[in-house]
């Protein structure tokens, strides 16, 4: 079954013009020093910083105190997902805006003025993007549109190509959209207090696309902003060996859950369908991996791994 969080009411009038919000597992070095550009290159208007940590072992928690005593520390106890870590720091937040923040992005410009003095002169906007550069200061290739049923099986046969995001995407110029990514995603207050929360059935990826879609179907704008520009050096969380094997899990799980609550009973049908296809054929994979005696990706080419997903029993 798939419900919509209730509306949000925050306990008290915001105090600050923008609330930083950054989920940490496991990045100490990457947030440290994601921290320490907002610092240096955000002047001009007045904003928390809240780091929310998904129970990190590599010391991230006493590094962020005394590199940032200032800096709001949520320590957690466990790692209950992307969704809920978010849902934690926006209940405490004290921002006109909030800012949901990637651990592994860097500001080069005081691009948070830039986009608070944006919104404020375009109050039709309610959600915003900036334009996401790579390691090397090249535009990434965004999707500013609703991902289909049709995008869905490309991906799962892995034959979606993001670079032909670019050509979709148009002039560089700002613009309402109907979705952006989740590297830098910003949020007008009152958006929280009509479509609620993030979506917490969603432990890792599809929670933005799925609160683009409630926010709009309420009336509320996106925004895609190049104006200001986020450096985004991309998957340093999700990509730790150690974890790989549950981030493929739970990006499985939460992807059916999406198609489930957007998409029609037949193409669910289908999508899971091709699931279970490139489930045997990683398998297959995976057997002629070992038996030619080839270096192999612990997590991508775990046999064990594919037949759970195989036989998972998914509501």
């Amino acid at each position: 079954m798939t419900t919509n969080p209730p509306p949000f009411q925050f306990p008290a009038p915001p105090t600050l013009d923008l609330s930083i919000v950054i989920v940490n597992f496991n990045t100490r070095d990457i947030v440290l020093d994601c921290l320490k550009s907002i610092h240096a290159h955000t002047e001009g208007i007045s904003f928390e910083t809240v780091v929310v940590d998904n129970h990190s072992t590599d010391g991230s928690q006493s590094a962020i105190k005394t590199a940032f005593p200032k800096v709001t520390l949520i320590e957690n106890k466990d790692n209950s997902g992307f969704s809920s870590a978010n849902n934690q720091a926006i209940k405490i937040a004290c921002g006109r805006y909030t800012v949901l923040l990637n651990s592994d992005t860097l500001l080069t410009e005081n691009c948070f003025a830039k986009i608070v003095r944006y919104l404020d002169d375009h109050p039709k906007f309610a959600i915003l993007s900036p334009e996401i550069l790579d390691s090397t200061g090249v535009p990434s290739p965004m999707r500013l549109w609703q991902d289909t049923a049709r995008d869905a099986a490309l991906k799962i046969l892995g034959q979606y190509d993001p670079v032909s995001e670019f050509k979709k995407m148009g002039v560089r110029e700002p613009r309402e959209v109907q979705a952006i990514g989740g590297s830098c995603f910003v949020i007008r207050r009152q958006v929280f207090e009509s479509t609620g929360l993030l979506d917490e059935n969603y432990f890792l990826y599809n929670e933005e696309d799925d609160f683009c879609r409630r926010a709009r179907s309420l009336g509320h704008k996106i925004c895609y902003f190049p104006e200001a520009n986020v450096t985004h050096l991309l998957g340093q969380s999700t990509h730790q060996p150690e974890i790989r094997a549950k981030v493929i899990l739970e990006t499985y799980k939460s992807n059916l859950y999406f198609y489930r609550k957007y998409y029609s009973g037949a193409c669910n049908v289908l999508l899971r369908s091709l699931y279970c296809l490139t489930f045997v054929m990683s398998i297959l994979r995976s057997l002629w991996i070992r038996m030619t005696g080839r270096s192999t990706l612990p997590a991508e080419d775990s046999i064990a791994l594919k037949l759970k997903l195989l036989f998972m029993k998914i509501p």
